[in-house]
């Protein structure tokens, strides 16, 4: 196999991510699985629509040290790995559950150097080159040398299912890989989570000429691919109205020659970076909107990686949930995937900057500072949230996670806090024990005039 590059930081926190979701998103399914009389025939998919090679040569950590700790695995290899772990954690606590793969690749060469790696480190058996998913048996591979935006309808028929849960990953090199439509069929199933790779670096270069009056029909088609992401309403109202409103203020700023009017204050003229801090924040809930509008019932998490070496933005992964127990392990998943960027570039950084041959036991590798990340909320700030929103109510535990899938809490947080409130006499519920079917009954708090 040639051409294997090295896996840079920024990869290598997603797929951090991407395994710690799918260890944490079977497990979530299992335990409530535990219950139920039923302990046969539930079925567990990953499917990864832009596999991409499946491997990597290392570590670019690895490559800057000159040093060679073999091959790492890529989001093909991690799925199915992922499933495998989870077949034999289910058979360990006696449920019997199927699984299955997908993998999708556009990209004849690609394609074929995913099958390579499929093939030279021991899955080759597994492997089957159908898109008759239905004739997969338990635990096979399906390669696909296709369009995945192509393949929605019968991906649909098979993780749409009964008794089915599906994890996506919408892994794309651009925004031809995530038309809206195609999102939409994907994040509105049921019992499918979902794992999207928003390129912010291409999306910001293409709606650089969003605005440009006459374009190269070459350009303009670069541009639609991501008017067609966002949709023609969202498009209109969220990307072009922001790349206006930034172009009118600036323009109105250096007519001013940056001092404000009489009637102004001097911090209503933005600079330059703030406008661009303005305008990342402005697009990316915008698409944090237009996936809600896609399913209002779901739950959306999100996370900025920057470049190895650049303090930019080089793409936002959006997750995907109706689970709610998920959206809230999520915060947390994120929170370490933040510490995680923040080691991998300081240790970048240092190799880079450092000589070689000054690196010593006492070098800034072996002490990373700390970085600057808000610290957790106490067992108090949570409760306050939670008895502000829920006073009066009767509701599990599980109904209290959907109505906070919207904070950062993670769950065990959550779960002090209600014992906290309870102590306080602030709620009641049964026993010492909390799950997602105990009923927690909220008082109601008269406030005097």
């Amino acid at each position: 196999m040639s051409g294997l590059e090295y896996r840079n930081t920024q990869t290598q926190v997603k797929h951090e991510i991407l395994m710690r979701y799918l260890d944490t998103w079977g497990g979530i399914i299992l335990r409530g699985l535990s219950r139920s009389n039923r302990q046969h025939g539930w079925h567990f998919i990953y499917v990864d629509c832009f596999a991409y090679k499946g491997i990597y040569a290392g570590d670019q950590e690895d490559f800057l040290q000159h040093r060679f700790s073999g091959p790492v695995f890529g989001s093909a290899i991690i799925g199915v790995q992922a499933l495998d772990k989870l077949a034999a954690y289910a058979a360990n606590n006696g449920i019997h559950i199927c699984t299955n793969a997908i993998t999708i690749e556009k990209d004849p060469g690609i394609f074929r150097e995913l099958e390579q790696t499929f093939q030279k480190y021991g899955f080759g058996g597994r492997i089957r080159k159908t898109a008759d998913f239905s004739s997969l048996s338990n635990g096979e591979i399906a390669l696909i040398n296709g369009d995945s935006t192509k393949l929605v309808d019968k991906l649909l028929a098979y993780t749409d299912n009964k008794y089915t849960w599906a994890f996506y990953l919408l892994d794309p090199y651009g925004a031809s890989g995530i038309p809206y439509d195609f999102v939409k069929k994907i994040v509105s199933g049921p019992r499918h989570d979902v794992m999207i790779n928003f390129i912010y670096e291409d999306f910001l270069r293409k709606t650089g000429m969003a605005l440009m009056d006459s374009l190269n029909p070459k350009y303009k088609q670069l541009v639609d691919l991501w008017k067609k992401a966002f949709g023609d309403h969202f498009w209109n109202q969220i990307v072009l109205k922001t790349l206006q409103d930034i172009r009118d203020h600036r323009n109105w700023r250096d007519a001013l020659e940056g001092v404000p009017l009489d009637d102004m204050k001097e911090t209503d003229l933005f600079s330059d970076s703030q406008l661009t801090e303005i305008k990342e924040r402005s697009l990316i809930f915008g698409y944090q909107k237009v996936l809600q509008s896609m399913d209002p019932e779901i739950a959306i998490k999100l996370s900025a990686l920057r470049f190895p070496d650049k303090e930019r933005t080089m793409f936002y992964l959006f997750l995907t949930t109706h689970d709610p127990t998920g959206a809230l392990q999520l915060n947390q998943i994120l929170r370490d995937a933040k510490l995680l960027e923040y080691e991998l570039r300081f240790k970048l950084y240092t190799l880079r900057h450092v000589p070689p041959g000054q690196l010593s036991l006492f070098d800034p590798l072996v002490s990373i500072p700390k970085p600057s990340i808000e610290e957790r909320p106490t067992s108090d700030e949570v409760a306050s949230v939670i008895y502000q929103r829920l006073q009066g109510k009767s509701l599990t535990r599980k109904q209290i996670y959907a109505n906070l899938t919207d904070t950062l809490f993670f769950p065990l947080e959550i779960d002090s806090a209600l014992k906290l409130l309870k102590r306080n006499g602030k709620l009641s519920f049964d026993g010492n024990q909390l799950n997602h079917r105990t009923q927690i009954r909220f008082t109601f708090e008269i406030v005097s005039l």
